[in-house]
């Protein structure tokens, strides 16, 4: 608990689902398409103006224009 309680949640609602799909058919018609989690955790990122990701996915997140990877 102490670990989260200093964290921000934020929540799938519908502009971040409506930014999730945005991202998913840009993808798409690219031909990469990427995991349901992860597309959805950038258009959660994005629609709250979070434009940065520390991850080890970085296959899958540097698809993604407008997310910087960092990577750990």
């Amino acid at each position: 608990m102490e670990f989260i309680s200093g964290m921000e949640i934020f929540p799938l609602g519908f502009k971040e689902a409506e930014k999730a799909a945005e991202i998913y058919d840009k993808l798409e018609i690219q031909g990469q398409v990427i995991d349901d989690n992860d597309i959805l955790i950038a258009g959660i990122m994005l629609s709250n103006g979070l434009k940065k990701i520390i991850t080890r996915n970085i296959k899958h997140f540097e698809k993604i224009e407008e997310i910087e990877v960092i990577n750990y």
